[in-house]
């Protein structure tokens, strides 16, 4: 069987987020007899630098958002390369990759990782990317989302149900085996929590929270950076929180972050999939969760994890003092999460589905 060549478009971000560690972890596993994919990348990012230094394959184009040579470039590397497929994700990336995709008549995929309706705090950019990805999603032959809470959103759009395919996203267990783990202060409770700064990820609300559980013997670190980091650092100031929560930025090693914390919450107001929730589970952290997005999809209540009752600050609190109070319930939750996690979400189970409808939809 001839390969396929895959291009995939991507337009960056400035922090390191779920898109990210998705695709730096396609390019590191799929099947390079089957497929030959090219990360088409519009600027230089840290995403970019990582798979040029693992000698994958990038070209990099200009990274102005606004540029209308960049689609008669990337008709032109299709034409070249004699691709048969072009997928994208994100806003940006689809709208060139679905006009160049129409120009040289090669079929187009989107991957969807997150809800457009909350990905954007700016009302007026909100509704222009809504529109530019209406006029222009007749082009796009087959969807990919990363849970059933986004295939529903995209349905509720417009997109037709037979046009869109579920594949939850495989976690590379490898960083979470136990060898090693050193023994943690039994007197402590560390919570933690990754991610970007985003307001969608609802780290307001958690920090919020924490000022109702402060008398226990407790703390808080949030691992990330965004936009939201100054709002975030004046809140823990404002409620009198600076001796027990910290938010040391963004670290690239999340295993270690994870061995550092005794139980893991995810306080988001809306989440496309939740990689690092999995990530905990895999590495046999007791988890909480928001009703919110995918979350529910991915934790069982009260049998592989704690969902909050909603979004709310004191709802949050509730659970955490719950499951700090009940070290039983957290230990057996861990355990089941662990063994659900390895079960439900492997990067070999993801990687096939996934090259299975790349193969369908390429020409």
């Amino acid at each position: 069987m001839t390969k396929k060549k895959v291009l995939i478009i991507y337009s960056g971000a400035r922090v390191w987020g779920g898109i990210e560690t998705y695709l730096e972890n396609l390019f590191k596993f799929y099947d390079r007899k089957k497929l030959e994919l090219i990360l088409v990348s519009l600027g230089e990012w840290a995403l970019t630098e990582k798979l040029e230094k693992r000698k994958d394959q990038v070209i990099s184009l200009s990274g102005q958002r606004i540029r209308f040579k960049t689609i008669e470039e990337l008709v032109k590397l299709a034409h070249v390369e004699k691709a048969a497929l072009i997928v994208s994700q994100g806003v940006v990336a689809n709208a060139y990759a679905r006009l160049a995709a129409k120009k040289c008549g090669i079929p187009h995929l989107v991957t969807v990782h997150s809800d457009i309706n909350y990905d954007y705090p700016d009302q007026v950019r909100k509704i222009l990317y809504k529109i530019s990805d209406k006029q222009l999603r007749k082009v796009t032959k087959k969807y990919i989302t990363v849970s059933k809470y986004l295939k529903a959103e995209l349905m509720e759009s417009g997109v037709g149900a037979n046009k869109i395919s579920v594949i939850y996203n495989g976690v590379d267990a490898t960083p979470f085996k136990d060898e090693g783990r050193k023994p943690k202060a039994k007197n402590l409770t560390t919570i933690g929590s990754i991610g970007r700064f985003h307001y969608t990820k609802g780290y307001h609300n958690l920090i919020t929270a924490f000022a109702y559980i402060k008398d226990l013997p407790v703390k808080l670190v949030i691992y990330g950076d965004g936009d939201e980091r100054q709002e975030l650092e004046e809140l823990v100031k404002q409620l009198g929180l600076s001796g027990q929560v910290s938010l040391p930025g963004y670290i690239e090693e999340i295993g270690v972050a994870l061995e550092g914390i005794d139980l893991y919450i995810q306080p988001s107001l809306m989440e496309g999939f939740g990689l690092t929730v999995v990530e905990a589970m895999l590495a046999k952290k007791p988890v909480i969760v928001t009703p919110a997005g995918s979350l529910p999809e991915l934790v069982t209540d009260g049998q592989t994890g704690l969902i909050t009752g909603d979004t709310r600050p004191e709802s949050i609190a509730v659970t955490l003092k719950a499951l700090i109070e009940n070290k039983a319930l957290a230990q057996k939750l861990a355990e089941a999460g662990e063994i659900e996690a390895k079960k439900r979400f492997s990067v070999t189970t993801w990687i096939a589905e996934t090259e299975k409808i790349y193969l369908e939809t390429a020409r």
